[in-house]
Protein backbone atom coordinates (compact mmCIF):
# COMPACT_ATOMS: atom_id res chain seq x y z
CA UNK A 1 0.00 0.00 0.00
CA UNK A 2 1.13 3.68 -0.84
CA UNK A 3 -0.67 6.40 -0.37
CA UNK A 4 1.01 9.77 -1.46
CA UNK A 5 -0.10 13.06 1.67
CA UNK A 6 1.20 16.58 0.78
CA UNK A 7 2.05 18.60 3.72
CA UNK A 8 3.97 22.10 3.77
CA UNK A 9 6.85 22.38 6.27
CA UNK A 10 4.82 24.78 8.32
CA UNK A 11 1.33 23.09 8.74
CA UNK A 12 0.29 20.67 11.58
CA UNK A 13 -2.14 18.78 10.05
CA UNK A 14 -4.36 15.64 10.86
CA UNK A 15 -4.15 12.83 7.92
CA UNK A 16 -5.86 9.63 6.89
CA UNK A 17 -3.68 6.70 6.31
CA UNK A 18 -5.92 4.28 4.80
CA UNK A 19 -5.18 0.97 5.70
CA UNK A 20 -8.62 -0.96 4.23
CA UNK A 21 -6.24 -2.52 0.93
CA UNK A 22 -3.57 -3.89 3.47
CA UNK A 23 -6.15 -5.42 5.60
CA UNK A 24 -7.83 -8.57 5.74
CA UNK A 25 -11.87 -7.89 5.22
CA UNK A 26 -12.78 -8.97 8.72
CA UNK A 27 -9.51 -7.48 10.38
CA UNK A 28 -8.87 -4.25 12.11
CA UNK A 29 -6.26 -2.30 13.79
CA UNK A 30 -6.48 -2.68 17.36
CA UNK A 31 -3.48 -0.13 17.92
CA UNK A 32 -0.55 2.10 16.42
CA UNK A 33 2.76 0.81 17.91
CA UNK A 34 4.85 3.85 15.99
CA UNK A 35 5.25 5.66 13.18
CA UNK A 36 8.84 6.26 11.95
CA UNK A 37 9.41 8.45 8.89
CA UNK A 38 13.02 7.80 6.97
CA UNK A 39 13.77 11.84 6.56
CA UNK A 40 12.47 15.40 6.71
CA UNK A 41 12.10 16.04 10.69
CA UNK A 42 8.67 15.49 10.88
CA UNK A 43 6.81 14.95 14.21
CA UNK A 44 3.88 12.58 14.94
CA UNK A 45 0.87 13.25 17.44
CA UNK A 46 -1.00 10.29 19.05
CA UNK A 47 -2.24 8.20 16.55
CA UNK A 48 -5.84 7.26 16.45
CA UNK A 49 -7.82 4.28 15.15
CA UNK A 50 -11.40 5.52 13.29
CA UNK A 51 -14.59 4.64 15.12
CA UNK A 52 -16.51 5.34 12.97
CA UNK A 53 -16.84 4.85 8.91
CA UNK A 54 -14.99 7.62 6.66
CA UNK A 55 -16.47 8.33 3.35
CA UNK A 56 -13.83 9.78 0.86
CA UNK A 57 -14.23 12.17 -1.46
CA UNK A 58 -13.27 9.90 -4.00
CA UNK A 59 -16.62 7.43 -3.46
CA UNK A 60 -14.51 5.32 -0.96
CA UNK A 61 -15.85 4.59 2.18
CA UNK A 62 -13.37 3.22 4.79
CA UNK A 63 -14.78 0.76 7.58
CA UNK A 64 -14.48 1.60 11.41
CA UNK A 65 -11.22 -0.11 12.40
CA UNK A 66 -9.73 0.00 9.18
CA UNK A 67 -7.80 3.84 9.25
CA UNK A 68 -4.62 5.56 11.24
CA UNK A 69 -5.37 9.16 11.72
CA UNK A 70 -2.83 11.08 13.03
CA UNK A 71 -1.33 14.57 13.37
CA UNK A 72 2.08 15.31 11.33
CA UNK A 73 4.08 18.77 12.12
CA UNK A 74 6.96 20.46 11.34
CA UNK A 75 9.58 18.68 8.57
CA UNK A 76 12.61 20.42 7.03
CA UNK A 77 13.42 20.35 3.31
CA UNK A 78 17.16 20.32 2.12
CA UNK A 79 18.97 23.75 0.96
CA UNK A 80 17.45 24.20 -2.80
CA UNK A 81 15.11 21.78 -3.07
CA UNK A 82 11.09 22.42 -3.22
CA UNK A 83 10.26 19.59 -2.15
CA UNK A 84 11.34 16.23 -0.28
CA UNK A 85 9.85 12.77 -0.08
CA UNK A 86 9.60 10.97 2.58
CA UNK A 87 8.47 7.18 3.25
CA UNK A 88 6.10 7.18 6.35
CA UNK A 89 5.52 3.71 8.42
CA UNK A 90 3.32 3.03 11.17
CA UNK A 91 3.63 0.14 12.59
CA UNK A 92 0.00 -1.52 13.27
CA UNK A 93 -1.12 -4.11 15.62
CA UNK A 94 -4.20 -5.98 14.32
CA UNK A 95 -7.02 -8.13 15.34
CA UNK A 96 -5.16 -11.19 13.65
CA UNK A 97 -2.22 -10.62 15.04
CA UNK A 98 -2.46 -12.50 17.79
CA UNK A 99 -3.45 -15.77 16.02
CA UNK A 100 0.18 -15.59 13.72
CA UNK A 101 3.31 -15.96 15.46
CA UNK A 102 5.14 -15.26 12.19
CA UNK A 103 3.64 -11.66 11.64
CA UNK A 104 2.96 -9.98 15.25
CA UNK A 105 2.71 -6.70 13.69
CA UNK A 106 1.65 -5.10 10.04
CA UNK A 107 3.34 -2.32 8.72
CA UNK A 108 2.06 0.66 6.64
CA UNK A 109 3.39 2.51 4.33
CA UNK A 110 2.81 6.22 3.14
CA UNK A 111 4.47 8.75 1.03
CA UNK A 112 4.74 12.30 2.20
CA UNK A 113 6.01 14.93 0.08
CA UNK A 114 7.10 18.09 2.15
CA UNK A 115 6.66 21.32 -0.04
CA UNK A 116 7.01 24.41 0.53
CA UNK A 117 5.88 27.53 -1.63
CA UNK A 118 8.42 28.12 -4.77
CA UNK A 119 11.67 29.93 -3.94
CA UNK A 120 11.13 34.03 -4.71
Amino acid sequence: MTEVLDKRTAEARWFDIDCTRLLAPTETIQSVTGITADQGGVSFGLPAINAAPIAYPDGRVAAIGKVVQVQISGGAIPAGRPWLLCTLRPLLVTTVDGTNAYNPALEATVILRLIDNPPA
